[in-house]
């Protein structure tokens, strides 16, 4: 019953009557052909004298007349002829003494080419043939009636029903009169429709269809707003249930959003005005509306919308990085310089610091190998002690092999000797055979020749089971290491440090506070200078005196309030209630309770995005090796990063991953370019997504989902078999699975299947080292998948399905075995990324219409082509490429017109462009005119910092658009195999040989740090060019096979104080001015076949201090070189003389002593040493 305008909230339900115990029953009924399935199934109803629910229905009916599903009255609709049931549900109530009985039967049909049609029934519906309806049915049902606020329970009434039947329960056949309602409005009628015409009523009452799901997306981000505001609270009775509970239909919510979205690509792809998802989905989006109505009204009665965050910023702007470059040990220099004393160094044997007894050795341990434990609580800096010990210089030059691992998550002694194989020998391990492995170890890795070093860092209890059987059975092969060999072992557990070692342990205790102060200072401020604000210091000790020594508490706490330093906000968080939290164990001591207090308060003041972001991240592993390219693909892949005003959600990704890394929530790893979570960090993120992220490392994790599981890991050697991974398919919430190196014996085809049945939610597959042996044609059901790898997999060719993956947005399949690029490929309307194998890089360019991938970042090269859909006006809407485009084949563009097509200056993301119009510098035809015309026409975007322009005909370089103004960014340009240029930039050079000082209307260009031009035959002069105030950050500037180039502004050249690289070869006309000057600032000078360059010349070379490599050839005017030009020369490391026929002296061979690198030959007049000379590395 619709509730009526001015009414209040209903009281709670008032019993009315209840006769007795409800039973239920079900039947299936068949109703023949011809029949009406309501008066059959209404019947039914009175015979039985019990309720009936439809369920289903399966069959054909003819000419259903159906009210539409908005309930419009104008929507009652017949549809002729004959129609398979999708769908058939609702209730025929048998009437009692409070009201009569009741119908109602909605009913979906299929429509023809793909649609679904459906509505409330009208009238009769017959069937066309055998129906088979399923059923259930009650009787004495409890009867409620819902008042409004005020009424008072008396005698309980009920408004007449819009269909109703009257039931006559004295008679066998039960009869009744089917009465409808008359039409809301006079202009209302029914219309009839065929089949062909029931696609244009659906087209008709699509617009009506959309507008529902704007107020369905727009109720989603009211409570979604609603749950940033929650997050805050978390900590707060109730409020986290209550976000548990919002789950669920959020993310139902943007699944049925997602569906509608993959209808309009559909659509758009197919040529199909596909609205099935409309008339199917709108029944469920009413639920999920209702849910997300009910949870907003829960959320507003908190009252938390009222409640103001101080200093939440939920902008993406990049947050200053105050860390510091290298991070630096405060504090810890004693306990530094005594663990290396302990390392066996040479010039500190016999050196121990004065109460130290770490040489005692424990009796049964390996006498080549010592074990040096070292012991703290979590957050106390044994990780950062023991890496800056790992990166001592002088303990990398006395150890052969230098091998960090860590085993946070569980000592497994196979996994941690392949660790060890793959880090030393960078060679991947498969066997899991024990003995085997120790015997690559032991002949193969650890050799007595070689003395190693070895870091297992955060080791567990987990190794003290069946009395440390691991750690020896791991520990027996490295006894044949070189004598001197160390492992150092950091660990939380006293009992684990006083058994694994051979040297007494090392306890850490946390910071003195002043060491401490120091260390929040430089994370809060940038430095531990004394310059600060009395305020902030005064409450920054006050903060810094609750974490109990705690080394990344104070940098964690130190970099939270480094982002706003406002004594408010500072005294917010000293006053926060999160310190008073009482820990989850009793037995936590104070450090861990203020270690965990920091974290709780970094994580409650992270903006919402960044807290979906970090939580994330507990779906690998712990201690797992983050790639933040591929962490940020996984966030936009999963919906957590979206694009923000004009940025890329790519870019706004990177964004996020540097604000939790200036948080010193990721931590750069000790040994390579990624990132990793320290363990307490990861404790935090893995508490915060308890309910939605996994990791299977064993069997006995299964019984441990949650129920929501929405990021699910699965990794290799947990003793899974298929039928374990199949059951996976029940858990239909996941949107991310990742699998990890899971046999193909496991992880079969089968299983895979399984999944693309059920798990059609997933937005994210990652097959890491899993090598599938092929795709199952159902992947196509996967219609939200944006992300999917399938690096190791091998396989040569797609299911058909898999092109109607319209969302998907990263392909990797580096490995597939594909011979070329796939056309359907451009199906995939929004790929942004695909990786194939090398060969097919520069494929992707020639596939016909791929300017469909308006999406697309990557496409390094683009071939213009004659056929259909390979023409330059394919790249006018791919303005999201990014990085390199080389455009080949411009000489088959005619004009400006065409050329502009390109939209270059739209290509924002771009930073390189290279443009091509032939592919030698001898073409059988061109129109010089044409090109010059085509080269207008390609403006690039003023980001591009790298120009390239070859094998061009045209006669002049003179682009409207090549200046200042235009390419504002520009730091590189190349000219290259364009032979017809005369001049550069519409100034006609001088060929007297005379430098202009008139630098005409060109401005040059002030980021330009690197020129080169070559094989321009017939560019005569770059004097107008080649100016200090035209490139005034030039650093390199190569000249080559420029045949009719004679000028170069020689007195200039010493006015560039940043050059350091002038190479200029094969230029056979250049006449070279006295008066010749170099700048200081020059490190490289190669000198090749460029006319006469004689020894007056060389005298430019005296006072170049910073040049280290000189290199001479094909210059036969120089006759000499003298003593005093070498003597200047103090930073000479290579040089090269070759081909100089005139060279007679060098000053003898003692003047050239002291230079590492000599290449001397083919000088036949220099006797003042043998030919060839060799020095160095030229030997």
């Amino acid at each position: 019953m619709r509730e009526q305008p001015g009414r209040r909230k209903p009281n709670p339900p008032i019993p009315i009557k209840q006769d007795g115990p409800v039973t239920r029953l079900s039947h299936s009924l068949e109703i023949a052909a011809g029949a009406d399935i309501m008066e059959e199934v209404a019947a039914f109803a009175g015979r039985q004298q019990r309720s009936v629910c439809v369920l289903s229905g399966d069959g054909f009916i003819a000419n259903p007349t159906l009210r539409h599903i908005q309930g419009r009255p104008e929507a009652v609709v017949t549809f002729s002829g004959q129609f398979q049931i999708l769908s058939m549900t609702g209730l025929f109530v048998v009437p009692s003494p409070c009201r009569p009985g009741s119908v109602n039967l909605t009913l979906y049909v299929d429509g023809g080419r793909g649609q679904a049609v459906g509505g409330s029934v009208v009238g009769k519906l017959v069937a066309a043939g055998p129906v088979m309806v399923k059923t259930a049915t009650w009787s004495c049902a409890t009867d409620d009636h819902l008042p409004a606020a005020g009424d008072k329970p008396a005698k309980a009434t009920a408004d007449a029903p819009e269909t109703s039947y009257n039931f006559q329960q004295d008679t066998p056949e039960t009869s009744f009169n089917f009465q409808q309602d008359a039409p809301e409005t006079s202009s209302s009628s029914t219309a009839e429709l065929d089949q062909d015409n029931i696609y244009q009523f659906l087209l008709s009452d699509k617009q009506l269809m959309m507008d529902e799901c704007l107020v369905f997306e727009r109720t989603l981000s009211t409570l979604q707003e609603l749950i940033k505001h929650a997050e805050w609270w978390v900590h707060k009775d109730g409020v986290a249930d209550l976000l548990q509970d919002a789950s669920d239909p959020v993310y139902c919510a943007e699944d049925l959003l997602d569906s509608l979205h993959y209808d309009e690509l559909l659509e758009k792809s197919e040529g199909n005005n596909t609205i099935g998802f409309s008339f199917l989905e709108f029944p469920k989006m009413k639920e999920v509306k209702g849910k997300l109505d009910q949870l907003i009204r829960k959320m507003e009665n908190l009252d938390l919308h009222g409640v103001r965050q101080l200093f939440m910023d939920e902008s993406v702007s990049l947050e200053p990085n105050l860390l510091p470059a290298e991070p630096k040990i405060i504090g810890r220099h004693k306990e530094l310089l005594e663990l290396i004393n302990f390392l066996g160094l040479p010039e500190i044997i016999g050196k121990r610091v004065q109460g130290g007894d770490h040489q005692g050795m424990v009796e049964g341990r390996p006498d080549n190998v010592s074990v040096l434990p070292i012991t703290g609580t979590g957050g106390v800096g044994k990780t950062a002690l023991v890496h800056a010990i790992f990166s001592e210089k002088r303990v990398r030059d006395h150890f052969d092999l230098l091998i960090w691992i860590c085993v946070s998550d569980g000592f497994d002694e196979k996994k941690l000797i392949k660790k060890l194989i793959q880090s030393a020998a960078e060679s991947e391990m498969k066997s899991d055979d024990l003995r085997y492995l120790q015997k690559i170890l032991t002949n193969g890795i650890i050799r007595h020749s070689r003395r190693f070093l070895l870091v297992i860092d955060d080791v567990q209890e987990d190794i003290c089971q069946e009395d440390f059987h691991k750690w020896k059975s791991f520990l027996a092969p490295l006894d044949c290491a070189k004598p001197g060999s160390m492992v150092l072992v950091t660990t939380r557990f006293l009992k684990v440090a006083e058994h694994v070692g051979t040297m007494k342990h090392s306890m850490l205790e946390g910071l003195p506070e002043g060491n401490l102060w120091r260390l929040f200072k430089m994370h809060a401020f940038g430095s531990d200078n004394s310059d600060i604000n009395p305020v902030l210091a005064s409450i920054g000790r006050s903060i810094v005196s609750r974490l109990n020594g705690s080394p990344l508490g104070a940098q964690i706490i130190g970099r939270l309030l480094s982002l706003k330093l406002d004594p408010i906000y500072w005294r917010n968080i000293l006053e926060s209630e999160l310190w008073e939290v009482v820990p989850h164990q009793e037995n936590e001591g104070e450090d861990k309770i203020s270690i965990c207090s920091a974290l709780k308060l970094s994580y409650q003041y992270l903006p919402f995005h960044l807290k979906r972001c970090f939580s994330f991240c507990s779906m690998y592993p712990r201690n797992y090796e983050f790639d933040a390219g591929t962490l940020v693909d996984c966030w936009v892949a999963v919906g957590l990063v979206l694009p923000y005003g004009s940025m890329l959600a790519l870019d706004v990704g990177h964004l996020y991953f540097q604000q939790l890394v200036n948080r010193s929530l990721f931590q750069k790893a000790p040994t390579s370019s990624g990132y990793v979570m320290h363990d307490l960090v990861y404790d935090m993120a893995q508490h915060t997504s308890r309910n939605e992220c996994f990791v299977i490392k064993d069997r006995c994790d299964l019984s441990r989902i949650p129920p929501s599981v929405r990021h699910l890991s699965v990794l290799g050697n947990s003793g899974l078999e298929s039928s374990d991974l199949e059951s996976l398919h029940t858990y239909k919430t996941l949107r991310s699975i990742i699998c990890s190196s899971i046999d193909s014996n496991i992880l079969t085809t089968s299983v895979v299947e399984t999944w693309f049945s059920d798990l059609v939610n997933i937005r994210m597959l990652r097959f890491i080292s899993c090598q599938l042996k092929e795709l199952p044609e159902n992947v196509g059901n996967l219609v939200h998948l944006r992300y999917l790898d399938i690096s190791a997999c091998e396989f040569d060719k797609f299911p058909d399905s898999f092109w109607r993956l319209y969302n998907l947005e990263i392909l990797d399949a580096r490995n597939c075995k594909i011979q070329h690029v796939p056309n359907d490929i451009v199906k995939l309307v929004n790929l942004q990324r695909v990786k194939l194998k090398d060969d097919l890089i520069r494929h992707r360019g020639c596939v016909p219409r791929v300017g469909n991938l308006v999406f697309l970042q990557e496409m390094p090269y683009y071939a213009v082509g004659d056929e259909p859909g390979r023409t330059i006006h394919e790249l006018k809407n791919m303005n999201h490429l990014r990085g390199i485009l080389e455009i080949s084949g411009l000489c088959g563009v005619t004009g400006m017109e065409q050329s502009t097509e390109a939209v270059l200056h739209k290509k924002v993301y771009l930073d390189t462009l290279i443009l091509s119009w032939h592919e030698s510098i001898r073409p059988e035809k061109h129109n010089s005119s044409q090109e010059m015309e085509v080269l207008e026409g390609l403006r690039p975007s003023s980001n591009i910092k790298h120009l390239e322009v070859k094998f061009y005909m045209g006669a002049g370089f003179h682009p409207s658009w090549l200046h200042e103004d235009v390419l504002s960014s520009l730091a590189s340009l190349s000219i290259s195999s364009c032979p017809n240029i005369s001049t550069l930039f519409g100034q006609p050079s001088r060929t007297d040989g005379s430098s202009s000082s008139s630098t005409g209307s060109f401005t040059g260009f002030r980021s330009l740090t690197k020129l080169c031009i070559t094989w321009c035959k017939r560019l005569t002069g770059l004097d107008n060019f080649l100016h200090p105030e035209h490139l005034p950050a030039i650093k390199v500037i190569r000249l080559s096979n420029c045949e009719d180039l004679v000028s170069l502004p020689t007195k200039s050249l010493g006015e560039f104080l940043h050059l350091e690289n002038l190479e200029v070869s094969h230029c056979w006309s250049l006449n070279w001015e006295q008066g010749l000057t170099l700048p200081l600032s020059l490190k490289v000078l190669k000198l090749e076949a460029c006319g006469e360059f004689s020894d007056s010349a060389l005298s430019c070379l005296r006072g170049l201090v910073a040049l280290t490599n000189l290199d001479l050839q094909f210059c036969p005017s120089i006759e000499s070189i003298c003593t005093q030009i070498w003597s200047s020369l103090v930073s000479l490391e290579n040089l090269k003389i070759v081909c100089c026929q005139g060279l007679n002296s060098i000053g003898g061979s003692e003047s050239i002593a002291r230079i590492g690198n000599v290449d001397i030959r083919h000088c036949p007049k220099l006797k003042e040493l043998e030919q060839p000379f060799f020095r160095g590395c030229y030997c």
